[in-house]
């Protein structure tokens, strides 16, 4: 029975379409036919449900199709997924060059070079060394004259030292570095004619290159040797005060010591 209905209904349907104005008829008819199987299946269940139970009596009831329900939720994220071949994209431009670093440290030095060629020898200048000698000599007797001048006008020569005097008054360092200024030392009398020459010179009091700076009493010359010679006045050295670590030549001829930082004479001493 189910079948006959079902051929029969498809049969119209498709009369229907074939017909004018069948747009609206197939859509009346789609919702129809909808319906229409609905209750063919119903009908075709229950058929077979009373053929097999005749002591049950179901009652279903064909309605229309209803709305559509609302969207579920969204599911969970899936597993993350393998990391992808790199693109093949095009090869952009070379970007514009950096800053300029500090510079590093120097280097190691380098191995050292090859002994370069002996160079060709120089050309042989020959001279006259005649010249030269009579200019040399002509120095030494300008030298010699100037020497017979200090000597007369303001120096004292004994033996190959002379003894100049300066004629100012200062220290005993100033009188030092003064000496030395001129490549001489302060005069230091190593005898009795080198102590007169030294007085006739000075005319006054005037420092000895003598001290007792390291070692009280133990008084030596400037370079640090014990003098032999000294002509010390009665009662001295007394090192008044504890500071009298210099020698004077008094205008007597005799010596005394006193405190480095007053003033007197300078002689000096150059060797001829």
């Amino acid at each position: 029975m189910v079948r006959r209905l079902k051929e029969s209904f498809l049969a119209a349907e498709s009369l229907l379409c074939q017909s004018p104005g069948s747009h609206f008829w197939v859509r009346t008819m789609s919702l129809f036919s909808s319906s229409l199987l609905l209750c063919l299946v119903t009908a075709s269940y229950a058929e077979t449900v009373t053929e097999a139970s005749p002591s049950t009596c179901p009652v279903i009831a064909c309605s229309s199709p209803g709305l559509n329900g609302l969207p579920g939720r969204d599911g969970h994220d899936g597993a993350k997924g393998e990391k992808g071949e790199p693109g093949q994209g095009i090869r952009g431009l070379q970007g514009p060059p950096g800053k300029v670093g500090p510079a590093g440290p120097p280097g190691l030095p380098g191995s050292k070079g090859a002994v370069g060629q002996k160079g060709d020898c120089g050309e042989k200048v020959e001279y006259d060394s005649s010249q030269i000698d009579s200019e040399i000599e002509a120095l030494k007797s300008e030298v010699g004259r100037l020497r017979n001048w200090l000597t007369f006008a303001l120096a004292e020569h004994v033996g190959k030292k002379y003894f100049i005097s300066s004629r100012k008054k200062m220290s005993f360092d100033r009188a030092k570095a003064l000496c030395s200024q001129f490549q001489g030392s302060m005069a230091t009398p190593r005898n009795e004619k080198e102590n007169k020459a030294i007085l006739n010179v000075a005319r006054d009091d005037a420092f000895l290159g003598i001290t007792d700076m390291e070692w009280e009493d133990n008084f030596v010359d400037l370079t640090g040797n014990k003098v032999d010679y000294t002509n010390w006045n009665g009662g001295e050295p007394n090192n008044v005060g504890g500071a009298e670590d210099c020698v004077v030549l008094l205008s007597s001829g005799k010596w005394n010591d006193i405190p480095c930082s007053d003033s007197f004479l300078v002689v000096c001493e150059f060797s001829g």
